[in-house]
């Protein structure tokens, strides 16, 4: 046997114990669930994001909760479509690489895919992409590959008059910002509701959800409770087709 087939020989024999069905097969260990959470200004997104997470972790789970994109891209000003594009490429990439990894057993989105869709209509209307455009991005980040990951996706929306409410409780000035005054709150909303409208029939995961009326306690048991049922339906799939 010559060299290199020592060298060979004694690589695969390591490729064999870690190239094993508990890393690689899905079917045997299988992707974490995605969820996504997209909304108008204080409909309780947040809120509902670190109940979620703190309850999977308190019962076992592994959870993932990413950096939202606004938190990491602040290079890019937020007066131009390439800002929109820039975050949900990063939650779509950790999207993807943590679809292919095992580390988490659910990870949280506050703002994914569905959330640029909504902004390319924003972008449009303000005249910063044309209608092709704007279709080009929105197909690109609906693609197959990814939306199937997404096992339950939230648009919340909110009253402008209880947004601003929520939003000033506790605020230490009660100047508004650029998208938290009523004008803006109202527009957000009505375009939320169209583009849940628009993807819903074919995006079964999508839910539309107005907290307007709800209290904080009811709106996290909602979710909790749809959530964990997306999941065990899931689960309950994957052990009968083992």
């Amino acid at each position: 046997m010559n060299r290199e087939n020592v060298f060979e020989t004694q690589a695969k024999k390591i490729l064999t114990y870690l190239k094993s069905n508990v890393r690689y097969d899905e079917s045997f260990l299988p992707r974490p669930f995605f969820l996504e959470f997209t909304g108008s200004p204080s409909s309780g997104k947040t809120t509902t994001i670190t109940e979620l997470d703190k309850f999977l972790r308190r019962h076992g789970f592994r959870v993932l909760r990413p950096q939202e994109g606004a938190e990491v891209i602040r290079h890019i000003p937020r007066t131009t479509p390439l800002y929109n594009i820039r975050t949900g490429l990063y939650a779509l990439s950790k999207l993807i690489d943590e679809s292919y990894g095992h580390l988490y057993d659910v990870v949280i989105f506050d703002r994914c895919i569905f959330d640029v869709y909504f902004w390319m209509m924003y972008w449009e209307e303000k005249l910063k992409l044309n209608y092709k455009e704007k279709i080009l991005i929105q197909q690109f980040f609906l693609s197959r590959f990814w939306t199937d990951k997404i096992d339950a996706a939230y648009f919340m929306i909110c009253d402008p008059k209880e947004s601003l409410k929520r939003e000033l409780r506790i605020a230490l000035s009660q100047k508004l910002g650029e998208t938290t005054n009523p004008a803006t709150i109202k527009t957000l909303v009505k375009r939320y509701k169209s583009a849940y409208e628009i993807l819903s029939p074919k995006y079964k995961q999508l839910r539309l959800m107005d907290t307007t009326d709800v209290d904080e306690q009811a709106m996290i048991e909602t979710i909790a409770q749809e959530v964990l049922n997306v999941f065990e339906k899931k689960a309950q799939k994957g052990e009968s087709n083992e």
